[in-house]
């Protein structure tokens, strides 16, 4: 009876958590206070919203996005051409059309390249293309695509960007394979300035060619990063509904819980000092890749799914600090008023 009431209260705003959620966070061995502080997957609208729309079109567009940190000299890969009938970038290729796309990969591209959607999001259309002839794209994990049908279909929605794979750090390859694991800082904008309130490494497996984690459907594996330190504390995967604590990496077989990561605090003190140039998103999720060259912007959202940081810490990111800076929404009628949970959320002026 205890546990159906905790999972009643919980499903009320602000937390949105579902009984599936429930159970898959574990809360019920937790304190009150600590199961009150995860956010379920419905929650996104109201973290939004403490968003100013109008800057969302900053981090929406990538091609926006890498023009402003190219302006105040962040490193990001390379963008070696644009496919998109208009647009292009400084010192990029511009390609107008399908059939000038599969021209500059067959006679003037330098693989591996990476390949991904100008507005797209949570990686969909993202590919790693290993070489291209007769019309076709070898990927990473040993597929094909046509390049024109790849590529006609976005084409006519956003376009697409073709860049440099960035080469993981010698330490993220021994442990991960050669491809990029990246964390994913959430970045706190207080009006003293730029918070580092939680962190994430996103760890790519088996044939996946990109590390993102949609919540559990691709296999791969999240760690915990503890920010003062860069320590990854903890590395879990989902298998079924459960959450399973993975000690070695699948691939290598290397030890991946205990890790510190390389370049930690560069990587920080680079979000700190990029995150004032997005004015208005309180809440920002910076994709950082780890190189031998140092760190690497990848890309900045406005907002993100809080599972990645809850499921890998087995923390939840509503704590005193994120209330300080966040508001629900002030409910619209009567029956959003009753159900909405008091709390800090909603003592707010």
């Amino acid at each position: 009876m205890k546990q159906a009431i905790e999972m009643a209260q919980l499903r009320r705003p602000p937390n949105r958590l579902t009984p599936k959620e429930y159970e898959l966070y574990n809360l019920a061995s937790l304190s009150w206070k600590e199961k009150s502080q995860f956010l379920g997957g419905h929650s996104g609208p109201a973290v939004n919203t403490n968003n100013d729309l109008r800057s969302q079109t900053l981090t929406r567009d990538k091609l926006v996005t890498y023009g402003i940190l190219r302006f105040n000299q962040f490193a990001f890969p390379e963008i070696k051409a644009i496919g998109h009938p208009t647009r292009g970038f400084p010192g990029a290729a511009s390609l107008t059309s399908a059939d000038e796309v599969e021209s500059y990969l067959e006679t003037q591209a330098q693989f591996p390249l990476f390949m991904k959607p100008i507005a797209g999001n949570s990686g969909a259309g993202s590919i790693w293309v290993e070489g291209c002839a007769n019309g076709m794209m070898r990927l990473r994990n040993g597929s094909e695509v046509e390049v024109k049908q790849y590529f006609r279909k976005w084409l006519c929605r956003e376009g697409i960007l073709i860049q440099a794979v960035a080469v993981p750090h010698s330490e993220i390859a021994t442990r991960f394979g050669p491809r990029l694991a990246t964390a994913r800082v959430a970045v706190l904008m207080a009006e003293s300035g730029p918070i580092i309130h939680r962190a994430a490494l996103r760890i790519p497996a088996g044939s996946n060619m990109i590390d993102n984690f949609r919540h559990g459907s691709m296999g791969n594996l999240l760690g915990a990063i503890e920010t003062e330190s860069g320590i990854v504390s903890n590395v879990i995967g989902i298998r079924g509904d459960r959450i399973q604590t993975v000690s070695q990496h699948p691939d290598t077989n290397a030890e991946i819980i205990g890790f510190t990561l390389p370049d930690w605090e560069h990587a920080k003190e680079m979000c700190k000092r990029a995150a004032p140039l997005f004015p208005g998103i309180v809440y920002q999720s910076w994709d950082i890749a780890f190189t031998d060259e140092g760190p690497q912007t990848i890309e900045v959202n406005s907002g993100g799914d809080v599972d990645v940081l809850q499921l890998a810490s087995g923390r939840g990111v509503a704590d005193e600090t994120w209330w300080k800076l966040f508001k629900e929404p002030a409910p619209r009628g009567w029956f959003e008023r009753w159900f909405t949970r008091r709390g800090p959320w909603t003592n707010r002026a």
